[in-house]
């Protein structure tokens, strides 16, 4: 053999060890991890967080704690966030096999209260993060049903409805909110939610619940403020990821947190439950007769002794929030409230409820509110018509809501 075949045959020879390499270090690549965008998974959660206010900091920990937890859920689950706080406006993304990390920051100061904005974005998770189901917790200031009034200062009237966003980048709670008839059409647009969860006040009415009963299965809210540390994610994010949706198990998880104490503050408890939405227009046509009854020719119901989840409902602050069951045990014989709380309960099936809770009002903060009978609370707050609401356009905005006009109030003149 003389050299120049000799050369041949090394070259021919490296050239193969080169490229068998190149592909056994091919087969050493991790493959593509579960969860990148255009992998449909069992689960997506969406959480949606308008921190833009005075929330800023602790939507912020929330974050983070939901980026601890994803070690817990499994690989067929991923958690999108989004955040619009002091620093930007920005989309992470997490799995249990990936850290939760930022995959878009949003141009400009963008207001997440802002109908088409907050589509812009949920649409934009569906098409990059599909899923077979999906789950949606909003975080966020809140004041349940009532209407903003954006020709109202935040110090004279604080409505709130969902979420502020001050657009300034800064911690004020001067801003743009989102009224719930509003919010409803945004979601409707999207697929169905196992579940929506409000980690945000008081938005647990029977109002917010019914206007949202074509978009989720489940309505997961407190009827009562909430401390604004919020959820432990880190604890919960396993049973938000569950399919199906079992509300239960973390429901009781985040009111254990308030109860025993594991929460940044002695907050003492906290108030929670569960709406089935495929039970609410049954339940308006069980109501309807009764409430017609009660409030028939404007009658001003006498609300002494009925459980309010707001300590000083006849500020200009905020509506009365009275828990619904509660008021017909008081209101309804014992026959039909038995038949009537039956139905509700149906509605209803997880009512977890403390005796005790935190409240930020008045000030200074730290007030301590209770429920005086809980085996005839619900957990799910209704509003209660009165004269010296009329000025201040609560009557009038009730009427543009679903639960008014599905439980024939307009005959009560109200």
């Amino acid at each position: 053999m003389n050299a120049k075949n000799v050369h041949l045959i090394y070259i021919i020879l490296l050239l193969t060890a080169i490229f068998s390499d190149a592909c056994s270090n091919e087969k050493d690549i991790e493959p593509r991890l579960p969860g990148m965008p255009g992998d449909t998974l069992a689960r997506t959660l969406i959480v949606y967080m308008a921190a833009e206010n005075s929330l800023d900091n602790y939507l912020r920990t929330d974050s983070m704690e939901i980026a601890w937890g994803l070690d817990s859920i499994d690989d067929n689950s991923r958690i999108v966030l989004f955040i619009d706080d002091r620093k930007s406006s920005r989309l992470c993304v997490g799995t249990h096999r990936e850290r939760l990390r930022t995959v878009k920051t949003y141009d400009g100061n963008i207001c997440s209260t802002d109908s088409q904005t907050m589509a812009n974005i949920l649409q934009d998770i569906f098409r990059l993060y599909p899923a077979r189901t999906y789950a949606l917790t909003m975080c966020s200031h809140a004041s349940g049903w009532l209407f903003d009034d954006p020709g109202e200062s935040t110090q004279k009237s604080p409505r709130r409805s969902f979420g502020i966003d001050n657009g300034v980048r800064s911690t004020s709670n001067n801003g743009r909110k989102m009224n719930i008839p509003v919010l409803a059409g945004v979601l409707s647009d999207c697929p169905h939610f196992d579940y929506v969860f409000f980690d945000a006040c008081v938005m647990q009415c029977i109002e917010v619940a019914y206007e949202l009963r074509h978009v989720a299965d489940y309505i997961i809210a407190s009827p009562a403020e909430i401390p604004a540390d919020g959820a432990p994610y880190t604890q919960m994010l396993r049973s938000m990821c569950t399919v199906p949706a079992d509300p239960t198990t973390w429901v009781e998880m985040y009111v254990d947190y308030y109860i025993n104490g594991r929460g940044k503050g002695s907050y003492g408890g906290a108030e929670l439950s569960a709406i089935r939405t495929d039970k609410l227009e049954h339940l308006a046509q069980v109501t309807a007769p009764l409430m017609n009854s009660l409030l028939a020719n404007r009658t001003e119901l006498n609300t002494t002794g009925i459980q309010n989840y707001y300590p000083w409902p006849n500020t200009a602050s905020f509506t009365a929030f009275y828990d619904l069951k509660n008021l017909l045990y008081n209101y309804l014989d014992p026959v039909s409230y038995s038949s009537w709380v039956r139905e509700f309960d149906e509605a209803v099936p997880v009512q977890k409820l403390t005796s005790s809770w935190y409240s930020a009002y008045p000030y200074p903060s730290g007030t301590r509110m209770y429920a005086y009978d809980i085996p005839h609370c619900g957990g799910v707050t209704i509003y209660i018509p009165r004269e010296q609401n009329e000025s201040k356009g609560w009557n009038d905005s009730y009427h543009q809501l679903e639960w008014y006009q599905a439980t024939g109030m307009r005959a009560t003149n109200w």
